[in-house]
């Protein structure tokens, strides 16, 4: 080494020398260029320029396999992000896991899919699988440092109708965004007129993280999910729908939760993508929790209480903590494996389809309460939903039917010491038999679970009316189709003026009216009460002292009547909608009556 460095310097001397001398270009030149070839009979010189020209080569290939991807994407319609965009894309389909490749789309091919899929196939089929989608989380979820655990995951998908490229996505997302220690895996339920994943699974090669397990008939999605919870490996079951994507940063908020308990029933945040353009969209709820309704099968949205809200004040970050919820309901979310198997799973015996089953959800949160579990709702851990178009796979009639029927079962269980509410919300309950399920019974029995009133006292604490009911349904003016209407704040923490408006029987024109404290309250506790600000004007706000109405009928027996507050009456007056409480006069526009109107 020292005698090549030596040369290398002899050289360097000689070459001074001879510019000192002679400063012709053509002796310099000579000389250089034996140095070079001096320089590269050198081993390690040789060495050092192989390793200088595989870097640079290396390189190369890497910028250009960028730029062609990139290319790609701008033919795609996307971004180097795969951000979507709103703007009418060009048609691009998969071909054999490849992508990029146009074709003419046929007169009605895109229609065609929307009725078949419901959702638009070939701008599914042109996105990437594993696409980017936006955090779109409170920014306390982000920098919130999650504890460390060891429990599995794993995510449940039962195939109904969903295209390939709709399913894969929601496969990709999963273990995109999920740590590979905690993914346990991911169990796909397919049934008989379902899309066959096999193909795709073995050509992602995802076959070691992806277990397809099939059936060779058509189930409910109730009992779907319970067989397919049987086959799961993890810890924690996520339900999610086919046509989803799971979004980042979902799994740490899920696992912290449930390492805290195990016991845990969770329901996720979500996001929308729309089902024809694949844009995602941002899903801001102003409601966080729901209580059941007295028809069993539909929950009411409403703000976190106030005494939510103090206990998760108490909590390290509580804007990020689990907020307990009395129910869930259309929900992607998750259970406990070994709570869940052990309480006897979904209903199998409710009426549904493999997309939906109207109350099962519901009718499981209250059994999960009363058997010793908790409910919550995760805010920093979401999944975007694909909204599906052309409107449920389910006639309207069927549907209804459907939901009379479960109503019935999970009433049966649970609400028959409250059946005069039940009957009141559901008048074709009356002359509607529902039968029960031994299984559920049994286990209900054998774990010595609480009552519904148990649970309306402890849990949904803003659902006990109490007392004897004297009216309920809608509170109409004998004056015209004008009935008094929450308008969406028989939800909100805030209060808020409710109005006369056009009669529909839905649940925001539904009120109850008892005995015990003579209130007049929705079905989230909330009373019709004086305003603040108005004098005159009837406002809905929480129930509390001073709250008491006056029913006086306006001859014995009748059911129509005058609805007296501090010894003021109600008013209908067509020319304003507010709700005005004035001087007793015993006229036309004072009388109202309590109606059950079919929604």
């Amino acid at each position: 080494m020292n005698e090549l460095r030596h040369r290398s310097t002899t050289e360097e001397d000689r070459l001074d020398e001879i510019s000192e001398k002679d400063h012709s270009f053509t002796a310099v030149q000579t000389l250089l260029l034996k140095v070079i070839e001096k320089k590269y009979n050198n081993v390690h010189f040789r060495h050092r320029a192989f390793l200088y020209l595989s870097l640079f080569l290396l390189l190369l290939i890497y910028f250009s396999y960028t730029l062609v991807q990139a290319l790609q994407c701008h033919n795609a319609g996307l971004t180097t992000a795969f951000e979507e965009t709103l703007d009418q894309q060009p048609v691009f389909i998969s071909d054999s896991n490849k992508r990029g490749f146009a074709v003419v789309e046929r007169s009605g091919e895109r229609d065609l899919y929307l009725k078949k899929f419901r959702v638009d196939k070939l701008r599914s089929d042109s996105l990437p699988l594993n696409r980017h989608l936006a955090d779109y989380r409170p920014e306390v979820c982000k920098v919130k440092l999650y504890k460390k655990t060891r429990l599995t995951i794993s995510v449940v998908i039962v195939l109904d109708i969903a295209p390939p490229s709709v399913v894969l996505r929601a496969i990709f997302s999963a273990i995109r965004r999920t740590r590979p220690e905690n993914l346990a895996d991911i169990v796909l339920y397919a049934q008989k007129g379902s899309v066959d994943m096999s193909e795709y699974i073995y050509a992602h090669s995802l076959s070691q993280t992806v277990r397809i397990v099939t059936s060779p008939t058509k189930k409910t999605l109730s009992a779907a999910r319970n067989e397919a919870a049987t086959y799961a490996k993890g810890d924690v079951l996520v339900f999610i729908p086919e046509a989803s994507e799971i979004l980042p940063g979902w799994a740490e908020p899920l696992l912290e939760a449930f390492s805290d308990n195990p016991a845990l029933l969770a329901g996720l945040s979500m996001d929308e993508i729309n089902g024809e353009t694949f844009a995602q969209v941002e899903h801001v709820p102003w409601h966080l929790i729901s209580i059941p309704r007295w028809d069993f099968v539909t929950a009411a949205p409403i703000e976190i209480p106030e005494h939510e809200q103090k206990r998760r004040g108490l909590l390290p970050y509580p804007d990020a903590s689990p907020v307990r919820t009395p129910v869930l309901q259309f929900l992607p979310w998750a259970a406990g494996k070994e709570h869940f198997l052990k309480l006897g799973g979904l209903d199998e015996g409710m009426l549904g389809t493999a997309s939906e089953v109207p109350g099962d959800i519901l009718e499981l949160s209250i059994r999960w309460w009363s058997c010793g579990g908790e409910v919550v709702y995760l805010p920093c851990s979401k999944v975007a939903f694909v909204t599906l178009s052309g409107g449920p796979p389910l006639s309207g009639h069927l549907l209804a039917e459907n939901q009379l029927y479960n109503s019935g079962r999970t009433a049966t269980r649970w609400g028959s010491q409250y059946s005069q509410f039940y009957h009141e919300a559901v008048p074709k309950s009356r002359y509607q038999s529902a039968s029960h399920s031994s299984r559920l019974e049994h286990v209900i029995s054998s774990l010595s679970c609480q009552t519904l009133n148990w649970f309306i006292v402890n849990i949904a604490v803003d659902w006990n009316f109490g007392g004897k009911l004297i009216r309920q349904g809608a509170i109409k003016s004998t004056q015209g189709d004008a009935c008094v209407d929450a308008m969406g704040h028989d939800g909100r923490y805030s209060p808020g003026r409710p109005e006369f408006y056009s009669c529909h029987g839905g649940y925001s024109q539904r009120w109850v009216y008892l005995t015990s404290n003579k209130q007049i309250r929705t079905e989230t506790g909330k009373c019709l009460s004086s305003d603040p600000y108005w004098h005159d004007v009837i406002t809905l706000d929480y129930c509390g002292e001073g709250h008491q109405w006056r029913w006086e009928p306006v001859t014995g027996g009748s059911n129509i009547g005058y609805l007296i507050y501090k010894d003021l009456c109600l008013e209908y007056r067509p020319e304003n909608h507010l709700l005005f409480y004035v001087p007793c006069k015993q006229t036309a526009s004072q009388q109202f009556t309590f109606e059950i109107i079919p929604p």
